[in-house]
């Protein structure tokens, strides 16, 4: 079981899921922020995985993404600098990126680094989910991750329920977190 299951069946209200960018606003400065993040009440860590054309971000994003691709960060120091993630971060951790650079990296390495480094989740915005039915559910399962979708309020209700379907964890809705089979109740 990894660390999202027991954090929600704990704590049903007022989660604190905080985003990051990784390498920003220095290359080494990852796991100090997460650190950071946890002492300050975090419940769950998002990390951004810098892109360098993050078009379906806001400009605080953007400008964090240049920064952190300036400093040197990629999918490969990214993974170094969590090596040692668990020794000091307890709580969920989340990888939340575009999916041409985890392509880039090999979807097999990238899922299967992710899990040796403790990830809980990802986070893949434009990942259609009949892609993810066919080839990247086995892999997520098979390295004990959950995907998180993204709903907005424009999603049809057949899309929604197709998401919960699919979700073990929790699903994304703007800044509000959804947990899995309780979307109509919040």
């Amino acid at each position: 079981m990894n660390r999202l299951q027991p954090l929600f069946a704990k704590k049903k209200q007022h989660i604190l899921n905080v985003y990051c960018t990784a390498g920003y606003p220095k290359l080494e400065s990852t796991i100090e922020v997460m650190k950071a993040l946890q002492e300050k009440g975090a419940d769950i860590i998002e990390i951004g995985m810098p892109y360098s054309d993050p078009v379906a971000d806001g400009p605080v994003i953007q400008q964090s993404n240049t920064i952190a691709l300036q400093n040197g960060m990629n999918m490969h120091v990214l993974f170094k600098q969590l090596a040692q993630l668990r020794e000091y971060i307890t709580i969920p951790v989340i990888l939340m990126g575009y999916l041409n650079p985890v392509l880039q990296y090999g979807i097999e390495n990238f899922f299967s680094d992710a899990a040796s480094v403790g990830i809980d989740g990802v986070i893949l915005p434009e990942l259609p989910v009949i892609e993810y039915e066919k080839e990247y559910k086995v892999l997520l399962q098979k390295n004990n991750m959950e995907i998180i979708f993204l709903i907005t309020p424009e999603t049809p209700d057949e899309r929604i329920k197709q998401i919960d379907d699919l979700s073990n964890g929790f699903y994304l809705c703007g800044f509000l977190l959804f947990y899995n089979r309780q979307y109509k109740t919040y």
